[in-house]
């Protein structure tokens, strides 16, 4: 070996020891843009958007998605909220939910960007009571014919058009043609913060030996009597509420399905709710999994589970069909925030590394780049990650890694590269209309990548020498100058800086006239790097 010459760079892999590490992986790799895996680029840095109207939100959402403006209407929670966006026919109002663990909310256009500055500015709960009492059913006896027996019920009803389960059945009558039926007793919903307006009343009838109840009339959610002459010909469609209940106040996690469905969990218990029905999860559909959930990943038409220990998957296409599915991996989610969908795959935070889950197989992704105890460094219980050009970018703070205590990470899992990098961020959230990466640092709203350039450190795998050898010269190649070069060299048990070089131009530099057994060097800059090349005579570097 008489010239080192590096032309591509990528990124770090702890797991593999320095000399062991291929010519283009680093032992740091801080700040740089590794996941081209060509020339040594420079991250650029996060700009500002707009200023937070909350101290340190955990969440945010970027609302009025129609809007032209990136800086209005930032949804902002203190605490860890999933918000999605409502699959409903003709939705005008862009109706959105969300779930911070205390008790799920809805929102709309109205609600959410009318009279404030902080968003949302209101919201209702997002189940919808099912009435308290049965109602009682009399009937006058003045009609004739063969009598039937009905039985009465009513649901609530939103503003929205939402309704609730049905009550509990009212008493029996036998009614004859040209009776009249006197409702009493119908309960009056207790509002608090919904937006109940209404109610419709339902009655039973009998066919082909199965009960089911029509719709006869709609009424105000103050009104708590009603007289039913309506003939059997004029009754309206079957009730389509039965089964349909509020969703637990404590809730969590929530994700958007591709059958127009909603998930949430709490406790070992996942729930999911009616397609396009985004404010009921019957309980028919709850599923539950041996594990404490810790949350919720969408691939294609699966719901990944992660939990406290093996994760599962629930597939099908309707709530009432979904099947759940072994997976191959046994792996714990040691932090909600880290859940990231994308690709067609979910990726969480284990204890051993980034996982990977996917129908066509699951694994550590980062299993070639970290052993646990150096996964540890990072300390995985603080990380939150979100999507970005089909990398994961992922934030840590309590950790310490290549001088980095809290800082954060970009994971390619196409190139299987990994950098650190020195931006710390408490929240942030993928824009998909814009394309961007929006994250909180300090008070302010800030989109990624795209800020002045950074200053990066990228150092080398250690080059063994077959024989105690030096370099004489140094060379590197660069968009532009300065940029500077140090050059560690091992001659006895230590490694020592032996050089440091303040690189102004292509031109060859001289090194220290050392024999040594191992080298490696640094090169730290903000100017793209094209090559690093170390040899023993200027000519050599000439003709690299």
């Amino acid at each position: 070996m008489t010239t080192l010459i590096v032309k591509q760079f990528s990124g770090i892999a702890p797991r593999v020891r320095p000399r062991y590490l291929s010519d283009v992986q680093a032992q740091i790799a801080n700040n740089c843009q590794v996941w081209n895996v060509d020339s040594l680029r420079a991250m650029l840095g996060t700009s500002n958007v707009c200023a937070t109207q909350k101290t340190s939100p955990q969440s945010i959402y970027r609302f009025g998605q129609d809007s032209s403006s990136e800086t209005q209407y930032w949804f902002e929670f203190l605490a860890d909220t999933n918000i999605v966006k409502g699959a409903i026919a003709g939705d005008t109002e862009e109706r959105t939910y969300y779930a911070d663990g205390t008790k799920p909310k809805k929102t709309n256009n109205v609600l959410a960007q009318t009279g404030g500055t902080s968003y949302p500015v209101a919201a209702y709960d997002l189940g919808v009571p099912a009435p308290f009492a049965q109602c009682v059913a009399n009937t006058n006896g003045a009609g004739t014919g063969v009598p039937e027996t009905r039985v009465y019920t009513y649901t609530n009803v939103t503003t929205w058009r939402e309704e609730s389960e049905p009550a509990l059945a009212s008493n029996s009558v036998l009614v004859k043609v040209g009776d009249t039926v006197t409702l009493t007793a119908i309960g009056v919903p207790t509002i608090g913060n919904t937006n109940i307006a209404t109610k419709r009343i339902y009655r039973s009838v009998v066919g082909n030996s199965s009960v089911s109840y029509l719709f006869v009339a709609e009424i105000p959610a103050s009104q708590t009597t009603y007289s039913d002459t309506t003939l059997a010909a004029d009754l309206g469609e079957v009730c389509p509420s039965i089964g349909w209940t509020a969703p637990p106040d404590g809730i969590k996690g929530f994700v958007s399905l591709p059958n127009g469905g909603l998930a949430g969990f709490m406790g070992n218990d996942l729930y999911l709710a009616d397609p396009y029905h985004p404010f009921t999860f019957p309980a028919a559909y709850i599923q539950t999994v041996p594990y404490s959930i810790v949350g919720l990943g969408v691939m294609d038409t699966t719901i990944a589970i992660l939990t406290k220990g093996k994760p599962s998957f629930y597939q099908g296409s309707h709530p009432d069909n979904m099947v759940e599915v072994q997976t191959s991996i046994t792996q714990a989610c040691v932090s909600k925030r880290s859940i990231v969908s994308m690709n067609g795959s979910v990726y969480y935070a284990s204890p051993d590394g980034i996982v990977a889950l996917s129908g066509s197989g699951s694994g550590i992704a980062t299993e070639a780049l970290f052993t646990k105890a150096e996964w540890a460094l990072l300390n995985p219980s603080s990380i939150h990650a979100y999507a970005w050009e089909n990398k994961y970018v992922g934030f840590f703070t309590g950790g310490s890694i290549n001088g980095i205590t809290e800082g954060g990470f970009v994971f390619d899992p196409a190139r299987g590269s990994f950098n650190l990098h020195d931006i710390y961020a408490t929240a942030g959230y993928n824009d998909l209309q814009r394309d961007k990466l929006y994250l909180v640092i300090g008070n302010q709203i800030t989109s990624w990548h795209t800020g002045a350039v950074k200053t990066y450190t990228w150092r080398s795998k250690k080059y063994a020498l077959p024989a105690p050898m030096g370099f004489g010269y140094g060379m590197v190649d660069a968009e532009s100058y300065p940029v500077t070069l140090k050059v560690y060299a091992r001659q006895d048990a230590t490694d020592e800086l032996i050089h440091t070089q303040t690189v102004s131009d292509r031109t060859p530099f001289r090194l220290p006239a050392l024999l040594y057994l191992d080298v490696e060097f640094e090169v730290s800059g903000a100017a793209e790097v094209f090559q690093v090349a170390l040899g023993q005579s200027a000519m050599e570097l000439a003709n690299a």
